[in-house]
């Protein structure tokens, strides 16, 4: 059984993070031309990650992706606390975010040997493994 835990996704959005409010009421995530901008900044946030954490990301997308319907998982795919529009087409840019960091589709798996955990170490989450 792989455990995963969604909570990693949100070291992606250190570029919005940065953003001052004014910043992030101007940015509307549905434009291709911010999408764009957004998936190179989390490729480049990605690829600083260690293979642990890129794994328990790619598996936490992959696992909103094929459940992309479900209220309670989507709302780990994009952090509460940064204040942007609701995402128009949720697969297509669950697509278009793993594209960016594998530059493949997303990957199809059992759902039945994922087990979701939300258990943060006393520091955090752990980037660098």
């Amino acid at each position: 059984m792989n455990s995963v835990n969604l909570n990693y996704i949100r070291g992606l959005y250190d570029f919005l993070f940065g953003k001052i409010d004014e910043e992030l009421e101007e940015f509307d995530i549905n434009l291709p031309e911010n999408q764009r901008i957004l998936f190179e900044e989390m490729a480049h946030t990605f690829k600083k990650f260690g293979p642990t954490s890129k794994r328990k990301i790619l598996d936490g997308l992959n696992l909103i992706f094929h459940n992309s319907c479900d209220e309670e998982l989507w709302r780990n795919a994009i952090p509460h606390d940064l204040p942007l529009n609701r995402v128009a087409d949720r697969r297509g840019y669950l697509e278009g975010v793993i594209f960016a960091l594998t530059k493949n589709t997303p990957e199809l798996f059992d759902k039945r040997q994922i087990l979701l955990t939300n258990e943060i170490g006393a520091y955090g989450l752990d980037f660098s493994k």
